[in-house]
């Protein structure tokens, strides 16, 4: 199998991606090609392969790029998300931006507003 056909078959195993927007989706099947093509030629050891993909998509795997990736799936505002969570906006923000963690409370009232399961969130 091709890194890209690879690619192509582990962003439709982890649905989640699609939600990240098709310029940042674009860049995590290029950064999945990369990283295959030099775990396959021995260049990289999996640490390395780690930390190459770290350094493209800083917070990959973070609950702040969870909530935004999951805001955007579900096409709201971060207003909109307030107003359906409670949460104040520029607290969403701050959390969205990592300056703000998303405690147990908040990530249920943003799970439920969401339509997802909050263990995603924290």
């Amino acid at each position: 199998m091709s890194p890209k056909n690879l690619a192509s078959a582990l962003v439709k195993r982890h649905p989640e991606l699609k939600t990240i927007g098709p310029k940042r989706l674009k860049l995590v099947k290029k950064v999945i090609e990369e990283a295959i093509t030099f775990s396959t030629r021995d260049l990289l050891s999996p640490e390395e392969t780690r930390a190459a993909i770290k350094r493209r998509v800083p917070d990959s795997g973070r609950p702040s790029a969870a909530l935004r990736a999951y805001r955007g799936r579900a096409e709201l505002t971060q207003r909109e998300l307030a107003t359906k969570s409670g949460i104040p906006q520029p607290h969403i923000a701050a959390m969205e931006s990592g300056k703000r963690t998303i405690g147990l409370i908040a990530a249920k009232k943003l799970a439920l507003a969401l339509g997802i399961d909050y263990r995603k969130l924290v």
